[in-house]
């Protein structure tokens, strides 16, 4: 598949996608495929864009969003890494929260143009944001988010995760990178998830190398157009992971 320019795929989203507010963060307007959506029920080939998760407000990213706007004075003045940014929220909530420096990061280039398109809509100015496509977890890019905390030894710091362990061995490699930056930076590492297997089945947790604790810090019972729309998650948590 040819994929098209950033341009093209602004366009596309804008014609493509609804404008909701239907979720744990009503402050906020987002552009998402939602049920409302004609793209809801379509096949892949509808998309020009490849998988676009980007499009789909996820439970644990509306958990750690509305988190975020919950406790402002946390991220005041703070310094985020928004990890797999998807649309964008997290970034938005920390913005609105007074965080001083945040790097949006996604793999798909795609969702960098969604969040910065769903701040646009919320006429939030981007200016302390960098966006980078990245994958830190590739051996010769793990150093740059190990430098990006580098020079903030006086502020809070913050790796933000939203719904990103989807999968036991991709969770691994997120464990042994979040070690690094932790032990390095004494980065605080908060993760929105609604109880995927494996943050918590115990078949998964005692097989990982890299061990940690959790500490959950809030729970949110989702609506019921949530649950609908994510496979039956009823709720949305917010823990904090701690590297031992």
């Amino acid at each position: 598949m040819i994929q098209p320019s950033l341009h093209a795929a602004s366009k596309w989203i804008i014609r493509n996608t609804i404008i909701s507010n239907e979720s744990l963060t009503p402050e906020f307007n987002l552009r998402l495929i939602t049920i409302a959506s004609p793209l809801w029920m379509s096949t892949p080939d509808s998309c020009p864009l490849p998988d676009p998760y980007w499009a789909f407000y996820w439970p644990g990213g509306q958990g750690l969003s509305r988190y975020i706007l919950d406790n402002k004075n946390l991220f005041h003045n703070s310094k985020i890494l928004d990890f797999g940014a998807g649309c964008g929220s997290a970034s938005m909530a920390a913005v609105v929260s007074g965080a001083s420096k945040i790097l949006a990061n996604d793999i798909d280039k795609y969702a960098l143009v969604s969040t910065k398109l769903n701040f646009h809509l919320n006429n939030l100015k981007d200016s302390k944001i960098q966006y980078s496509a990245k994958n830190f977890l590739d051996e010769q890019n793990r150093n740059l988010s190990v430098e990006y905390f580098n020079d903030s030894e006086d502020q809070n710091k913050y790796i933000l995760l939203g719904d990103m362990f989807y999968d036991s061995d991709f969770a691994e490699l997120l464990f042994k990178w979040l070690k690094r930056i932790q032990d390095n930076h004494g980065t605080r590492v908060l993760v929105g998830d609604p109880d995927r297997h494996p943050l918590v089945e115990s078949d998964y947790l005692k097989r990982y190398k890299t061990k940690f604790s959790k500490v959950q810090l809030a729970e949110y019972s989702l609506p019921g157009y949530v649950i609908k729309e994510h496979y039956g998650f009823n709720t949305a948590k917010v823990f904090e992971l701690k590297f031992h």
